[in-house]
C-alpha cells in the first residue's frame, strides 16, 4: 500500500492542477470566444507618414517615394536618431494599399522601431517577423 500512496497522492496533484488550469481559462473571455485583445498604444508617435498615390508616402508635407522614404531612415540610422514610434496612416484621399504596408513592415525589420497602421478607424500593431528564407542567411 506505500507504493500506491504516493503514486495516487501525484495523480490527484496533477488532475487539481489541470482542472485549475482548464477552470481558469474557460473564464477568461479572450480564449472562449476567440477575441482580440486590445492593448495600450501611445498617444504620441515619433513619426508620423501619410500615404500618397503609386506607393508614395508623405512625411512632414514632403512626397518621398519608397526609396527617399528608405534613404531617410539611413540618414536617421547614422545620426543615431531613429524613432522608436512610427505611425503610418492613409492621407485625406488615399487608403493605405497592401504594398505600402509590406514596405512600411519592412522599414520595420530594418530599423527596429515599432511600427502602428491605421487601418479603417482601426489602431494595428504592426508585428513584421523576418521570413524563413532570410533567417537562414
Amino acid at each position: 500500500m506505500k507504493v500506491i500512496f504516493p503514486k495516487f497522492r501525484s495523480l490527484i496533484f496533477v488532475s487539481a492542477v489541470l482542472a485549475g488550469v482548464l477552470g481558469l481559462s474557460a473564464c477568461n473571455p479572450y480564449i472562449h470566444q476567440g477575441k482580440t485583445v486590445e492593448a495600450a498604444a501611445p498617444q504620441h508617435f515619433s513619426m508620423v507618414i501619410e500615404t500618397y498615390k503609386d506607393g508614395q508616402f508623405m512625411l512632414n508635407g514632403a512626397l518621398l517615394s519608397r526609396e527617399e522614404l528608405a534613404s531617410h531612415f539611413r540618414y536617421l540610422a547614422e545620426t543615431k536618431k531613429l524613432p522608436k514610434t512610427v505611425l503610418l496612416k492613409p492621407s485625406e484621399k488615399y487608403d493605405i494599399k497592401n504594398p505600402q504596408l509590406r514596405w512600411f513592415a519592412g522599414l520595420q525589420l530594418s530599423f527596429g522601431f515599432t511600427g502602428y497602421a491605421d487601418l479603417d478607424g482601426t489602431l494595428t500593431l504592426v508585428n513584421a517577423r523576418p521570413d524563413a528564407k532570410q533567417k537562414k542567411k
